[in-house]
């Protein structure tokens, strides 16, 4: 069985992997960038982002690095409460809102692939600059001239701005 490509090694490519390597397919991450750092800004993970995440076995490790977000409070500049509404497991949610560094979520990824995948099926330094597909599978080409051929299925995870 051919692997899935997955193009792009950041929140949603890593999710993506983990799940298909969860349901048995076989995949391979392609990442533009030449090593996954932790960077970006501070995202909060809804429950129905946490349950997926759960579901996956991660909970524990983001509960590690991330804050479980319990109330959403506004107070004007003198101090004076506005609004406030629980949130995740307080608002009574199965699963915890989390609010977390955004390369703290996709470094607890990265380091779940490589444990549960194997790093030797994450790929940086290659930035894909096409797709084709046949009768006979896929193939990605990358600005290093190298392609990758017979795939299932090529997955775009690359990012709004690419």
């Amino acid at each position: 069985m051919d692997d899935i490509l997955i193009v792009g090694g950041g929140i949603g490519g890593l999710t993506l992997a983990l799940s298909l390597h969860a349901a048995n397919i076989p995949c391979r991450v392609f990442e533009s960038a030449p090593e996954i750092r932790a960077v970006g800004v501070g995202v909060n993970l809804l429950p129905h982002a946490t349950k997926e995440l759960a579901a996956l076995g991660l909970e524990a490790d983001l509960a590690r690095v991330a804050i479980a977000t319990k109330d959403s409070t506004f107070f004007n500049r003198f101090g004076q409460l506005i609004y406030q509404e629980p949130l995740g497991r307080a608002a009574g949610y199965d699963q915890p809102q989390f609010s977390i560094h955004r390369g703290d979520l996709q470094m607890v990824l990265l380091e779940a692939f490589k444990s549960r995948v194997g790093e030797n099926r994450i790929f940086t330094n290659h930035h894909c600059t096409g797709v084709e597909q046949d009768e006979a599978g896929g193939t990605l080409h990358f600005a290093s001239g190298q392609s990758v051929r017979g795939s299932r299925a090529a997955i775009a995870c690359d990012g709004i701005n690419r």
